[in-house]
């Protein structure tokens, strides 16, 4: 593990832009406790180093195909097919592992023609890969948007959320090539300023601010705060596979969603009925967490889970061999 990087002032001001990630640097002041232009400038520090980043992806409010990967391969193989992966658009997260499996890949595929191409096509081109199990997600009931870090307290996330208001939905429809290019823009730069990106879009401000609190609201476009792990005081990444009858299948991952450490809740077409996962403090939580899931949920069976040794891209972005974003 790491040692923690981020003083107490960073944590505050990492949760307040998990909470509202374009607020403005006035709205976070008063929050975190310092003065915006001190909050501007190590915001651009953090990411500097590559410590804390925006993340920025198709949501929920689309008809995307997401998938979870199981691979296998040759010790001497695993990076070299890392490498390979990475490189490829449909690719969103790459976790190399320790347990049933070498590897967990996660896709993110326009439809299930594009996911089937992906999985049959593709990877039979990969060398070094032995053999893979491919899990479709049914519903991913959440995902590490509602993973907090946990340093402000609940009146102070009470007040942001007050003060900066959730984007609404203003517009029924947003065309597709905005919706494509603001989706472009976000990724580039998530807190982009509505006149620059209505510069770019060549639209007015007044469009392109309902255009992006539309698509932003429906989910179509999701932004994100990312923190590099190992120095985030979360250090143990572990995925768990579940097994669980099919009438509780819905209270299990309600419940799920509801703890503190967990960053994903899938339910998926496959040997699992729910693939889940977390970060924890240290690795006897692992056991801890087992134990506690065991009493809380007695129909769920844990059916296997691997730790995570090393993550080579996250949410589309490259990622060092010490969890840190590599800068473009």
């Amino acid at each position: 593990m790491q040692d923690l990087v981020f003083d107490e002032r960073d944590l505050r001001l990492l949760h307040a832009l998990q909470v509202r990630p374009r607020a403005p640097w006035t709205a976070l002041a008063p929050v975190v406790g310092a003065d915006a232009v001190t909050l501007a400038r190590r915001w651009e520090q953090l990411q500097a180093q590559g410590l804390a980043w925006m993340g920025c992806y198709t949501g929920r409010g689309t008809d995307v195909v997401t998938a979870i990967l199981e691979i296998e391969c040759s010790p001497a193989s695993m990076s070299p097919v890392a490498e390979q992966l990475a490189g490829d658009p449909e690719v969103l997260t790459i976790d190399l592992t320790a347990g049933g499996r070498d590897m967990i890949v996660t896709l993110m595929c326009s439809d299930d023609a594009e996911l089937s191409r992906y999985v049959l096509d593709r990877l039979s081109t990969v060398e070094g890969i032995r053999s893979m199990r491919t899990h479709r997600s049914i519903q991913v009931v959440a995902d590490a948007q509602v993973w907090r870090l946990r340093s402000l307290s609940q009146g102070e996330v009470r007040t942001l959320e007050r003060d900066v208001p959730a984007p609404k939905e203003v517009l029924s429809r947003v065309p597709a090539d905005v919706e494509g290019a603001l989706l472009r823009i976000m990724r580039e730069d998530a807190r982009a300023s509505v006149s620059r990106i209505s510069g770019e879009l060549g639209i007015s401000q007044a469009r392109t601010r309902s255009a992006l609190s539309t698509v932003l609201a429906q989910q179509r476009v999701v932004i994100r705060l990312e923190v590099a792990r190992p120095y985030s005081g979360w250090p143990v990444y572990v995925w768990f596979f579940m097994r669980v009858p099919a009438t509780h299948v819905g209270s299990v991952a309600g419940k799920l969603v509801g703890l503190d450490e967990v960053r994903l809740v899938t339910t998926t077409v496959g040997n699992y009925s729910l693939v889940v996962a977390v970060w924890l403090r240290r690795i006897e939580d692992i056991t801890l967490l087992e134990r506690h899931l065991g009493e809380r949920l007695p129909f769920a069976e844990i059916v296997d889970r691997s730790i995570v040794l090393r993550t080579p891209k996250h949410l589309g972005i490259r990622l060092d061999a010490s969890g840190r974003r590599i800068a473009v």
